[in-house]
């Protein structure tokens, strides 16, 4: 999931991965409330490591047109793909279930945020609905939200 050609454009799909120990994305443009003081080593399966340099959120528009965030979201500029940590979301308190050919994730264990289909290539990616806030820049810095991604549905 993570190249370290820069010339490529980041992209705005989101991948729920049981792997990964934190959300991540590279897209800086969508961070808000970018902590740059928080630097971590991102190691990868492979052994590979790149460089997290901050930690933020992500704004979301929800399907009922309100918006929402990602929050503890570590900005990995050399990432190319986004990637929502499973093990993230279960330790805040969300709950997941795997049925016909989808990933269900719930919130306060009955309200569905998440179906993610399982793809071809069998991965479980989510659609740009998440992006429809252009970027950081034209957020409301006034927002105010909870922890998680509360409210994320589809």
């Amino acid at each position: 999931m993570v190249t370290n050609d820069s010339s490529k454009l980041t992209n705005t799909e989101w991948y729920l991965d049981t792997g990964c120990s934190n959300h991540m994305t590279g897209r800086r443009d969508w961070l808000i409330d970018l902590d740059e003081f928080v630097k971590k080593n991102v190691r990868f399966a492979d052994n590979s490591t790149v460089k997290a340099e901050g930690l933020g959120r992500v704004l979301i528009q929800r399907k009922d047109g309100k918006r929402s965030s990602i929050n503890e979201v570590l900005y990995v500029p050399t990432m190319h793909n986004n990637l929502l940590s499973l093990g993230q979301l279960l330790e805040k308190g969300y709950k997941s279930m795997l049925e016909d050919h989808h990933m269900n994730i719930f919130y306060q264990k009955s309200r569905m945020i998440i179906k993610a289909p399982v793809s071809s290539n069998r991965t479980l990616r989510l659609n740009s609905r998440f992006n429809k806030i252009k970027s950081a820049s034209q957020s409301l810095k006034t927002l105010k939200v909870g922890s998680g991604i509360r409210g994320m549905v589809t």
